[in-house]
């Protein structure tokens, strides 16, 4: 990918239950080059994901009173909604002033996605335990931004001196 960061002025979005994309101000990326291309088809997949997911979770979820129960089945659909919409976001890292953006969104994406659960769901204990998740999801996604930069740079050099 060229060098298009990610704008200051993207945000992430209130989360939903739904399939709503979590950043708002998107595409941002100049029309019919290959950025926009590699988001259009990481978006497509992401979506994918989450029918899949809706899926599974009509096949498994138990409708119970048990707190711990219902708990876990929302933290889960929280995390997996989460790591679906920041594994998409990846494909929009591609320098290092990009990379600290995307960070800044995934921590603003964490922050919301607590403000939205504590909201709608009120009556649910232990958001300190959702919170710990989603920031050790979020900080393994900066760690494969970063990575990616990383390996990007090496094979590129790689590249140009074979």
């Amino acid at each position: 990918m060229s060098d298009v960061p990610w704008p200051a002025n993207i945000q992430a979005a209130q989360p939903r239950w739904s399939h709503r994309d979590p950043v708002e101000g998107a595409p941002w990326f100049p029309r019919g080059s290959p950025e926009e291309a590699a988001w259009a088809t990481a978006t497509k997949t992401a979506r994918d994901r989450l029918r899949d997911m809706d899926a599974d979770i009509a096949r498994t979820a138990k409708v119970t009173s048990d707190p711990v129960v219902y708990r876990t089945q929302l933290f889960d659909l929280a995390a997996g909604r989460f790591t679906i919409w920041t594994e998409r976001g990846l494909v929009a890292v591609s320098t290092e002033n990009g990379c600290r953006d995307y960070e800044r969104w995934l921590d603003r994406y964490v922050t919301n996605w607590l403000t939205y659960v504590a909201e709608t769901c009120p009556n649910v204990n232990a958001l300190d335990e959702l919170k710990h998740r989603l920031r050790e999801l979020a900080g393994r996604r900066g760690h494969q931004a970063r990575h990616a930069l990383g390996r990007t740079s090496a094979s590129d050099l790689t590249w140009r001196r074979g």
